[in-house]
């Protein structure tokens, strides 16, 4: 089975989750809204991809001072911003970071910047897959070696011929008890090391098969 087949890929539903944008731009304070490059801000939001009802958070925290966002002039400036946003190089840059894409873009730049989000989101998926493995397997190889360090402590007990009986007994069935867990540790690293090699796989060629710079 190749790459793509393994890594499971988000559907186009996925592709068009709301983008999450950092607090307002023009911060609360009047001469910051009194002052506010409209442009600019529109070009920053732009650039960030925010959805076009960003203004309306401008909107809101300049409400309080009686200040109104130039809207002609936001939507200038996001349009300008968004044409930087919505490269294909850009929409990989996006998906690669597991960032959102509120549907911002049209025609055929979009297309070309979905294609590149999916491609980023595909080797975004692929690494986070095998962080995943690689941190059960680390997991599964401490277990197991706090499990062989218990049996190695309980035989040392078990030997010794001053324990009394009933301790005995218990050391005996707690040894059985952990020859078990050691037996499915080890089965457990064992596919844990076959998978997570299949991901390293899986990684390198989707990385190998990128037309985009990484």
């Amino acid at each position: 089975m190749n790459a793509l087949a393994r890594i499971h890929l988000a559907g186009t539903a996925g592709v068009f989750v709301a983008v999450l944008v950092s607090a307002c731009a023009t911060g609360s304070g009047k001469d910051q809204c009194v002052a506010a490059d409209w442009r600019t801000i529109g070009y920053e939001d732009g650039l960030r991809g925010a959805p076009a009802d960003r203004i309306g958070v401008h909107r809101v925290a300049c409400a309080k001072h009686q200040v109104t966002p130039n809207l002609a002039e936001y939507l200038e400036g996001r349009e300008r911003g968004l044409q930087q946003y919505c490269q294909p190089k850009n929409g990989f840059r996006v998906g690669l970071h597991g960032g959102g894409y509120a549907n911002v873009c049209s025609g055929p730049s979009e297309t070309a910047f979905v294609e590149g989000y999916r491609y980023g989101r595909q080797i975004h998926g692929a690494r986070a897959a095998l962080r995943a493995s690689q941190s059960q397997l680390r997991s599964a190889r401490d277990g197991l070696a706090k499990t062989e360090a218990a049996m190695a402590n309980v035989t040392a007990e078990l030997v010794l011929p001053t324990v009394p009986t009933d301790r005995r007994a218990f050391l005996a069935t707690e040894l059985v008890r952990l020859t078990q867990q050691r037996t499915e540790l080890v089965a457990r690293i064992d596919q844990l090391t076959l998978r997570t090699q299949e991901l390293a796989a899986d990684v390198q060629e989707l990385e190998r098969q990128s037309p985009y710079a990484l």
